[in-house]
């Protein structure tokens, strides 16, 4: 490792700030709350960039996960940094070669984080962010569990999580600079100067503002997203 390397236990507390600030503080999933709160959500980390250590890793998550409750997040966090399609194409492998293998498909999905995730390669919006993270991460989730929130808290309509994060994050740009919001979701730091009260205001703002823009968004009575934060 490299001799500035993080401690596991720092590695662990960072995700986890990440995840109560900006996953749940900001709402961008709203599956997230319960698992972190009830222990649900198991953190394991792999150390080194030798792929072979991070399939078996995530193998072993897809298939205690198969058959067991709650979700897990194997954090990488020496793994191809600074190259998302290096992760990506890791990621592919589990999935179309490992997960079929152990007939795993349809029970358990892997959802994506890396520092420098996009949806495209010419892409650079802001929406890129609900899927950036302090360190390169497969987060294993069950598909029975994921379908069953979509259907109770969603109306059945998964896009309306994305719909919903794309405004906030566009807002949130608009009122603090791209800079600034890249730092609150992202900021390893724990200094109490790191956000003024007018950081605070303007995301208050600023969930507000896009709870009222997909309320009204929200014309059949379904279930609407509820915005919250945690500082």
């Amino acid at each position: 490792l490299p001799p500035n390397a993080p401690l596991d236990a720092d590695v662990e507390a960072i995700t986890k700030r990440w995840i109560k600030r900006a996953v749940i503080g900001l709402n961008l999933c709203p599956f997230a709350e319960r698992p972190l709160r009830t222990k649900e959500l198991s953190f394991h980390t792999v150390r080194g960039d030798n792929p072979e250590h991070i399939i078996e890793a995530v193998t072993e998550q897809l298939l205690l996960k198969k058959d067991k409750k709650g979700t897990s997040l194997v954090i990488c966090p020496e793994f191809q940094t600074n190259d998302f399609e290096e992760y990506m194409a890791l990621l592919q492998f589990i999935e179309t070669r490992v997960m079929v293998y152990f007939e795993l498909v349809g029970h358990v999905q892997i959802a994506q984080f890396h520092p420098n995730f996009t949806f495209d390669s010419a892409n650079e919006n802001i929406d890129v962010y609900t899927n950036r993270s302090p360190y390169p991460m497969f987060h294993v989730l069950r598909e029975s569990e994921v379908g069953a929130a979509v259907t109770k808290r969603l109306g059945g309509d998964p896009g309306k999580v994305w719909r919903r994060n794309k405004r906030l994050l566009e807002i949130l740009e608009e009122r603090l600079g791209r800079s600034r919001v890249v730092r609150f979701l992202l900021g390893r730091g724990q200094s109490k100067d790191d956000f003024t009260e007018d950081d605070d205001v303007a995301v208050d703002q600023a969930l507000r503002q896009t709870k009222e823009e997909m309320d009204k968004e929200d014309t059949n009575g379904q279930e609407k997203i509820r915005g919250g934060w945690v500082r």
